[in-house]
């Protein structure tokens, strides 16, 4: 058993909540009874489907990329988020959510760790979202292929590689100002995707999940290196 108040302050000071102005109510969005937690379980999204399974795992709290609170908050508890609410109240489950913190930290993050799978090196951060520099740019160490879900990501040695996970298409055009020879995120609208054409702009969409996985599942393994407690990752596989 690990102390959930304990761990829920681990993970604000590790994360650094206080430095970022993000509209996500980071941090613990659900509590729940008692301060004894046996599992924590891992996961991009705070859906009822992974509530559910970290309930049958034995989780005591799960740990997500995208929450259930925004902006002002839960002003009304119904439809999608009453639903949320209930299954984790239902199972006595804990919800902590960090969204762009974990997109930026640089030894866990969304961004850092994609590109140590690719390989990249001389990472700089870069790409600036509501005033957090959330993205990175690096070198490509050696030409190759390398994968991120079903995309396919082809790298020359030397070149420059922006990096932002998620939504991230509006930084496609910042990306090749930035001397970028190919950007990759998760997703992109159409006006993005034209913009970042218009320039010249090779842009690899690799999915939203699929490139948020990265920084959830190393947050979970820091968190038990550092706490000596039992993580499960969650995917929707």
């Amino acid at each position: 058993m690990f102390s959930l108040e304990k761990t829920v302050s681990w993970l604000d000071g590790f994360l650094d909540l206080d430095s970022f102005r993000d509209d996500s109510n980071n941090s613990l969005q659900i509590a729940r009874e008692g301060d004894g937690v046996a599992l924590a379980a891992f996961g991009v999204d705070a859906s009822v489907s992974f509530i559910r399974e970290a309930a049958a795992a034995g989780a005591g709290l799960c740990i997500v990329h995208h929450g259930i609170s925004w902006g002002g908050g839960i002003r009304r508890l119904t439809g999608s988020e009453y639903a949320v609410v209930k299954a984790a109240m239902d199972a006595n489950i804990a919800l902590y959510a960090a969204h762009l913190p974990l997109d930026a930290n640089m030894k866990v993050g969304n961004n850092i760790m994609i590109a140590r799978h690719l390989g990249l090196c001389s990472v700089e951060k870069a790409f600036s979202y509501k005033g957090n520099v959330i993205g990175l740019v690096g070198t490509a160490r050696a030409s190759g292929r390398k994968r991120i879900g079903s995309a396919e990501i082809v790298l020359e040695k030397g070149w420059r590689v922006g990096v932002c996970s998620g939504g991230a298409g509006e930084f496609a055009v910042e990306a090749k100002a930035l001397g970028c020879d190919i950007f990759v995120t998760g997703e992109a609208n159409w006006g993005e995707r034209v913009a970042a054409g218009n320039v010249g702009m090779d842009m690899v969409l690799a999915g939203h999940y699929e490139t948020e996985t990265f920084g959830v599942k190393a947050l979970a393994a820091e968190m038990s290196r550092a706490l000596g407690v039992k993580t499960v990752f969650i995917g929707r596989e």
